[in-house]
């Protein structure tokens, strides 16, 4: 009697370990979900990749540089002063991306021309890392110019009501928020 019930416990333990088990191994293996990113890809490529989409890379981070450039100058323009600022700050953290891919670029070439992979996965990652974070400011900065355009005015709101008319409003309505308890004189958060 005793062995069966230290079995009825075991058999869901070990059903349990082998579903998280295959769990892992799923999640393990992105190739698995057909997704890879750019960083992963660094082990897959050639020298002559890494050059090329170092290039491309960079050119598409002086593309959005650009591109931001021209939303400042409209926001400008407008007297935006919440677009002029939005766009300032994204506009200058793009100018240090470029600036940090365009120095990873220049040390992932020399690296691979000595022949240090190790390095030139490294700078090829910073330069990933860069135009990901430049598309994301990208967005960002065409979010800020597309909040200008906004007009402000009056929004007439037309709604329905469950309630027939007035008489149907709750008359139990609370009057008195006193709960018994006073907050406290100084906040811990200081």
């Amino acid at each position: 009697m005793r062995s069966s019930s230290v079995l009825a416990g075991v058999v869901p333990a070990v059903a349990l370990i082998a579903t998280l088990w295959v769990g892992v191994v799923h999640a393990e293996d992105p190739s698995s979900v057909g997704v890879m990113s750019d960083l992963e890809r660094t082990a897959s490529t050639s020298p002559q990749e890494k050059i090329a989409y170092a290039e491309s890379s960079n050119q598409e981070i002086r593309d959005a540089e650009k591109q931001i450039s021209k939303l400042l100058d409209q926001a400008r323009k407008d007297t935006d002063d919440e677009a002029i600022e939005c766009l300032m700050n994204r506009l200058t953290s793009v100018r240090a991306l470029l600036s940090v891919s365009e120095a990873s670029e220049v040390s992932m070439k020399d690296a691979l021309a000595a022949g240090l992979e190790e390095k030139a996965d490294h700078e090829f990652r910073k330069i990933a890392v860069a135009i990901s974070k430049t598309r994301m400011l990208l967005a960002e900065s065409e979010r800020c110019a597309s909040d200008q355009t906004v007009e402000s005015g009056t929004t007439l709101v037309d709604w329905e009501s469950a309630l027939s008319d007035e008489s149907d409003l709750p008359t139990d309505v609370i009057t008195d928020w006193d709960v018994g308890l006073d907050p406290p004189e100084v906040t811990p958060f200081l």
